[in-house]
């Protein structure tokens, strides 16, 4: 395993233009419905998959790995890497803003999530204004140690959390409040002041209907949601959709547990993101094989923290193994989901960017 390992990153070490196509050939690749798929191989080329087969047409140097192959987890509302307060408290409403303008690629905290298999995270600024700005696609890491950004605007954030718009100096001091200055915003920018697929935190239902009658106004229809609060009392607003969730340790599972019961009977998909709850680097994967156990839905759980929270971004090339994808790639030593696998090594746009020390282990 050593031998494969060290395959990979000698790949990794080549410029880019001179990486040679390879041929992945891992025990197992995960599939999009979260299931194993034996006997399969991932081409890689140029920083993306071009080929996910039993048997590849493209010509490569073959690399046997011992272990299964995973895409990369994806966080879907994260404060990792950045400032500690990525947020401008002397307007209402701040929607250039970029979370991007914030970011720290040398921070340490970008390779420890590539340590526990997070390749992507989606950084978003502070809920602390009505519209707080633009989030970033980051990349969590590099060949070189550093992390990169991919996307430096992405979708606009906009906040109904009373405790956190509350400002005496700017206001507003209340929802009906915040909602008041969601509309003007809008009556003096047009739609356009949201952009093409706004989130919304929000923290009960009277937030989540306000918000939802007002897009419904406006024929937007891709608008997605953070749920934060008390969920019980509001989640069933959601039936049928997707939605974010706060990660979180797992200290808090049994408060939450019926409530999550609750949503998957809903047919609520979520989304796990870090910020405004755990800040440990395997929360991600923590929250989903506890959604995983609670519901019974494996599925579900591993899109958690892959598909879901790209498709919250409207990306494709992102958080699956498949053709086009951008080639974020983990290496286990059992599925993501069973709690004794471990990370055997990531690759992030092709490049080997992590290796476990598997020497002792052989």
């Amino acid at each position: 395993m050593f031998t494969t390992l060290s395959l990979i990153a000698s790949f990794a070490l080549l410029p880019q233009a001179q990486q040679p196509t390879t041929i992945l050939a891992p025990d197992a690749i995960i599939a999009e419905d979260g299931k194993l798929l034996e006997g399969y191989k991932v081409v890689v080329a140029n920083g993306k998959i071009v080929e996910v087969s039993a048997t590849p047409r493209t010509n490569g140097v073959e690399v046997k790995l011992n272990g299964i192959l995973a895409p990369g987890f994806v966080d879907a509302f994260s404060q990792a890497g950045a400032e500690r307060f990525i947020t401008e408290q002397s307007a209402k409403v701040t929607p250039e803003l970029r979370a991007a303008d914030g970011v720290h690629l040398s921070d340490d905290a970008w390779q420890e999530l590539a340590k526990h298999g997070v390749t992507t995270a989606h950084l978003v600024p502070d809920p602390t204004n009505v519209l707080s700005g633009s989030g970033a696609l980051i990349a969590t890491a590099t060949e070189a140690g550093v992390a990169k950004i991919a996307d430096a605007t992405t979708v606009q954030i906009a906040s109904l959390l009373s405790s956190s718009v509350s400002d005496r100096r700017v206001g507003p001091s209340s929802l009906a409040g915040a909602l008041e200055v969601l509309q003007q915003s809008i009556a003096d920018h047009g739609a356009r002041a949201l952009g093409h697929s706004p989130w919304f935190f929000v923290e009960d239902a009277a937030g989540a209907r306000g918000v939802t009658s007002l897009m419904s106004d406006l024929k937007v229809t891709t608008a997605k949601f953070i749920l934060l609060g008390d969920q019980g009392d509001y989640a069933g607003l959601f039936a049928n959709q997707l939605v974010g969730l706060p990660a979180f340790g797992m200290g808090g599972l049994a408060r939450r547990a019926e409530i999550w019961r609750r949503m998957a009977k809903a047919n609520i998909s979520v989304a796990f993101g870090t910020r405004m709850s755990s800040s440990e680097y395997g929360a991600l994967r923590s929250s989903a094989m506890a959604w995983s156990r609670i519901t019974r839905d494996p599925q579900g759980a591993f899109a958690s923290i892959t598909t879901n929270p790209a498709a919250m971004l409207s990306r494709n090339d992102i958080g699956r193994i498949a053709r086009g994808s951008r080639a974020d790639l983990v290496l286990w030593s059992a599925h993501p989901l069973d709690a004794q696998a471990r990370v055997l090594a990531t690759m992030i746009a092709g490049e080997t960017v992590y290796r476990a020390d598997v020497s002792t282990n052989n």
